[in-house]
């Protein structure tokens, strides 16, 4: 729907968000790729961890930080995701981080080395996971509104059950078809990364996504462009037949194709000392793309008079009713973040003090328009975006402060039980066969704790800081109870079952809580400098209790 505000002459468009429809694929696309990606990552530990440490011949520490790189590289990538994301769109960010982080796997297998490694699966796959990680999420926000809470809930739960089914799977398959060498397990990880390229297709964009509406801006700009273009020069070509004589002594009008918002001054002129000529523009409005509006009609150059040396000045160039934008777009509106920003690189116009004018326009005295016979777009820097994205202005506030100090040292054990769960019901003397069940118990509750947690949560009478916190609490303490389970299977799956439910609350919640701490405005700013801090924790958490498990072995 699109409406308009007759005072400042601004088109609004008001998209209605499907909440189903193509929206439930994109649910299935995004629950696959949770599946995928999350279950790689979260099972890294369980999986290669043993196979690793006999073929590389290093400590737990430098092999576990293998996989540390990876989930580290993975969360602290999402503010650069967050840009490309904005900038691109979901589809390409996904097909562009699948085939990056399937490349990183398939280079693992050619080279048993635990650097080459940390190239490979730690910064190629981690930043390949991260492209996809993201727009997964955000591609489900774009399409539901109402049911946004429930479809996020279906996609998310992929986490839970990749968790379960890899360390299943990939050992099965290893047994079977790969004579126990886990290079080809990297392979078929790698094909598996690379088919993530068939869901990021499914992610058709909505015109609300920020990649659409810059495309959007582009295209109408251009179009906008050539249009003024046109009528500018067939007017000019018409003025110059019919005062031929006298413009051969003197330069036809300077081109001007736009100018910035707020620059055009009546009276404005411009002086050209090489031939003396006067270009004046009065009652000449706005042109960018943030007063295009849904009536074709408005907006016309009302008048640009041209005037010569003094012996010519009768000699008139006038431009009217001219309908600056034709296009098929001219109805759709553009986000004001957009700037109409043209340069020159030899002329600038000294603008006088402004009078009174009868366009939409404020006029400024301090602006200026800009003539060239070329101008170039300025487009947004995606360096600039990532600052923004990364604003620790935030942490100026003391409570977002506290709350990210939370998230960076519960990040420092987070990963912990996925990558060390296998070896502790190893050293407790677990039956072999039973190990792996460990790990799928954690998949399994953090899947029904996604779901009940963020129902809770959505309780009028519950206080989600309190959830939030308690959340970490039993999570936490699960963990610390975890080294006295003993040899019997039964206890380590309690444990476990405790820590998934509770921390997947946890991963839930934090977003939320986000929100409420520095507003819906501020939320992929709030959360970029979160998954920094937590990917910065992950990494030096993981390989810190590898450091640690090989020191106490040492003095056992």
């Amino acid at each position: 729907m699109i409406n308009r505000n007759n005072r400042n002459d601004v088109t609004i468009i008001e998209t209605i968000v499907p909440d189903g429809g193509w929206g439930w694929i994109i649910v299935l696309s995004s629950f696959i790729i949770h599946f995928i990606i999350d279950g790689i990552t979260y099972s890294m530990g369980d999986i290669y961890l043993e196979p690793m440490l006999k073929n590389l011949q290093f400590s737990r520490a430098y092999v576990s930080a293998i996989f540390a790189f990876l989930e580290s590289i993975t969360l602290a990538s999402a503010p650069i995701s967050t840009v490309f994301t904005n900038t691109f769109g979901c589809r390409k960010v996904t097909i562009v981080g699948a085939i990056l982080a399937s490349l990183g796997f398939f280079l693992s297998q050619w080279w048993s080395n635990v650097y080459y490694y940390y190239l490979t699966i730690g910064i190629i796959g981690g930043i390949g996971c991260g492209l996809i990680y993201l727009p997964a999420i955000v591609s489900v926000g774009y399409y539901f509104e109402e049911k946004r809470s429930f479809a996020m809930g279906i996609a998310v739960c992929g986490s839970g059950l990749g968790t379960v089914a890899f360390p299943y799977i990939l050992p099965w398959l290893m047994n079977r078809f790969f004579s126990n060498d886990y290079k080809y397990a990297l392979l078929f990880e790698s094909i598996l990364i690379f088919t993530c390229i068939l869901f990021g297709l499914l992610m058709i964009p909505l015109p609300i996504e920020p990649s659409e509406q810059r495309h959007l801006r582009y295209k109408l700009q251009s179009e906008s462009k050539e249009e003024a273009n046109k009528h500018i020069l067939n007017n000019i070509d018409n003025e110059n037949n019919q005062t031929n004589e006298q413009m051969n002594q003197h330069e036809s009008v300077p081109f001007v194709k736009t100018c910035r918002e707020n620059v055009v001054n009546e009276d404005a002129s411009y002086i050209d000392h090489r031939r003396n000529t006067i270009v004046s523009f009065q009652n000449v409005p706005y042109i960018g793309l943030n007063n295009i509006s849904i009536n074709k009609s408005e907006h016309p150059w009302k008048s640009l008079t041209h005037l010569s040396s003094p012996s010519y000045r009768h000699s008139l160039l006038t431009i009217q009713n001219r309908s600056l934008y034709q296009g098929s777009l001219s109805r759709i509106s553009l986000p004001n973040k957009f700037i109409d920003d043209y340069y020159s690189n030899d002329k600038t116009v000294q603008s006088r003090p402004t009078t009174t004018t009868t366009t939409t326009t404020t006029i400024n005295d301090k602006d200026s328009i800009i003539i060239n016979n070329q101008c170039e777009q300025l487009s947004e820097s995606i360096i600039d975006s990532l600052l923004e994205q990364i604003n620790l202005n935030l942490l100026k506030n003391a409570s977002f402060t506290l709350f990210t100090i939370s998230n960076f040292l519960s990040s420092l054990g987070f990963f912990v039980p996925y990558n060390f769960a296998h070896d502790l019901a190893k050293d407790s003397h677990v039956e072999e066969n039973h190990r792996k069940f460990v790990i799928m118990a954690i998949g399994f509750s953090t899947c029904f704790g996604h779901v009940i947690i963020g129902y809770i949560a959505d309780l009028k009478s519950v206080n989600r800081l309190i959830l939030y916190n308690s959340t970490l609490i039993i999570a936490g303490l699960s963990t610390i109870i975890a080294p006295y389970s003993g040899s019997h299977i039964l206890p380590h799956l309690i444990y476990a079952s405790f820590f998934g439910f509770f921390s997947g609350g946890y991963v839930g919640l934090t977003s939320i809580i986000t929100v409420d701490l520095v507003g819906i405005d501020k939320l992929s700013n709030g959360m970029g400098i979160i998954l920094l801090f937590q990917g910065i924790a992950t990494a030096i958490g993981t390989p810190a209790a590898g450091k640690t498990l090989t020191f106490i072995k040492l003095i056992q």
